[in-house]
Order: structure tokens, then C-alpha cells, then sequence
């Protein structure tokens, strides 16, 4: 059988304090490490998810609504459901791995690193929404 959990894999976390929330697999280990002797996977997800944007909303507005809080958490594999989606964000190995994240001050600084990439997907996907509406908008006139 393949191996299903893989980097930039979207997941669901089903235990925890991060039930129900949305995450991305960073680094995946099936087999397991001398502290950890069961499958597990280092995941990046979404804490607090931006709210509802509307057209008469202000810019400033707007960039409130759509901050997010994110969560950097080794989870076990028994603890997420995968989903048939991936997602090509490219964390960087560097600022977001498992010894990072034992230190309080890089865990602050990888949370930082993966809010703005989260951040930065999202908003190109806003814009994107917000000028197609608009070319459409401008053909049907």
C-alpha cells in the first residue's frame, strides 16, 4: 500500500485541542523515532480562520478580517483524517521543523513564517475571486 500522509498533504485533526481544525503536513514519519515510537507528522494548520469579507467592506476592513492564527503541533497519525487535497505551500525546512518547535522563541518565529505563507496563499486567492467578478461584471455590460 502507498504511503498516504505526505508533505503538503491537507489533514483534519480529529483529537486534541485542535479537533476539527484544518492542517498541512510539513514533514510526515510513518515509522516512528526514539521519542516518539509511533507514527507521527509534524503539521501546520489554521487555529482562528479569517471571517466573511464583503464588497462595501473597507480596506482596512478587510486585512482584519482576514488575519488567521495558525498552530505548529507534531500530531500522531491515529489523531488526523487526510483529505483528497494538497497544497503546494512551501514552508521552509529551516524555520519549520520538529526541533524548532521545542524552543520557545524559533516555535514563535516558525508560527510567524507559516501565519504569513497561510496569509499569502489566501489573499491571491481573494484578489484573484475579486478580479474575475469584476471581468465579469465588465463583460456582461
Amino acid at each position: 500500500m502507498g504511503k498516504i500522509m505526505k508533505g503538503g498533504k491537507v489533514v483534519i485533526l480529529l483529537s486534541g485541542r485542535f479537533a476539527g481544525r484544518k492542517g498541512i503536513i510539513v514533514k510526515s514519519n510513518d515509522e516512528g523515532t526514539t521519542d516518539r515510537p509511533y507514527g507521527h507528522c509534524l503539521v501546520a494548520g489554521i487555529d482562528r480562520y479569517p471571517r466573511q469579507v464583503r464588497k462595501g467592506m473597507s480596506k482596512k476592513k478587510i486585512a482584519r478580517r482576514t488575519r488567521m492564527k495558525p498552530f505548529v503541533r507534531v500530531v500522531n497519525l491515529n489523531h488526523m483524517m487526510p483529505t483528497r487535497y494538497t497544497v503546494d505551500i512551501g514552508f521552509e525546512k529551516e524555520k519549520v521543523n520538529k526541533e524548532t518547535i521545542k524552543n520557545p522563541v524559533k516555535r514563535r518565529k516558525a508560527k510567524l513564517h507559516v501565519k504569513q505563507a497561510l496569509e499569502e496563499r489566501y489573499d491571491a486567492c481573494l484578489f484573484h475571486i475579486d478580479e474575475f467578478s469584476t471581468e465579469v461584471i465588465q463583460a456582461q455590460i
